[in-house]
């Protein structure tokens, strides 16, 4: 379990939901996260260190902003921004069903592939890796046993692959097959009222938003990276297999 609220373990039953789309679960499974004693495990290690640390001297002011402003559900933040843009595209009744349709079932068998690769690999998150640091095998990686995320609290399941990069890039690839990357938008926070974000493109949102946990001290790069990877393969597959509609 993971300090400091040290909840048990979420969503241990996704990896057997039957997808909406895809083959199975574990289609577009990742590969392993970096092991403890390499180089590239060093550096994610003593990123995250510095820029998530609750009082974070590397951390800009925007960081932080970036960090506290996409600290909810992350879905619901892809469901706003999908009803902006079908709102501002002045989308019918038949292409706003078709579009949540295609970015929700996205969504969910994201959210199946990626906890089924969680709970494959088991990888621990930054807060309990930087607090244990002297059990890794790695002289390179310094334990901070009082070390705390932006955020305080730690979601309750493995880091690896990121769950808001993920769904980020499920929900801007669906997006764009359907309206175009290029869009101007802005984006509100049920995490941190009265702040918008403003963007140029759904890609750039996706990418802010999967960062946003780097920021926050709740994901290395490496979880970041792997999740964009599964959360695009997943769009990907179901745009090109699901709700083909007839020119």
């Amino acid at each position: 379990m993971t300090p400091p609220n040290f909840a048990p373990a979420d969503f241990t039953q996704w990896p057997q939901v039957t997808p909406f789309a895809l083959e199975q679960a574990d289609e577009f499974r990742p590969s392993p996260p970096p092991a403890l004693t390499s180089d590239l495990y060093t550096e994610v290690f003593n990123e995250v260190k510095s820029l998530g640390f609750i009082n974070s001297t590397t951390r800009t002011a925007e960081q932080t902003e970036i960090g506290r402003f996409w600290n909810g559900n992350i879905q619901d933040f892809w469901n706003e921004i999908a009803q902006t843009a079908a709102l501002q595209r002045h989308l019918n009744l038949e292409h706003s069903a078709r579009l949540f349709a295609l970015l929700n079932i996205s969504l969910a068998d994201t959210a199946i592939a990626f906890f089924e690769a969680k709970y494959t690999y088991n990888f621990w998150r930054p807060v309990t890796a930087i607090r244990l640091a002297d059990t890794d095998g790695n002289p390179q990686t310094e334990p901070d046993p009082t070390w705390l995320p932006l955020t305080t609290k730690t979601a309750p399941d493995p880091s690896y692959p990121g769950a808001h990069s993920a769904i980020s890039k499920a929900g801007a690839t669906v997006l764009s097959f359907y309206l175009g990357d290029q869009f101007t938008f802005d984006v509100t926070s049920e995490s941190l009222a009265g702040v918008t974000r403003h963007f140029t493109a759904f890609s750039a949102a996706a990418e802010e938003a999967g960062l946003s946990r780097i920021y926050a001290g709740q994901h290395f790069r490496t979880d970041h990276i792997a999740g964009k990877d599964l959360g695009g393969q997943v769009a990907e597959s179901i745009d090109g297999s699901i709700l083909l509609r007839e020119e």
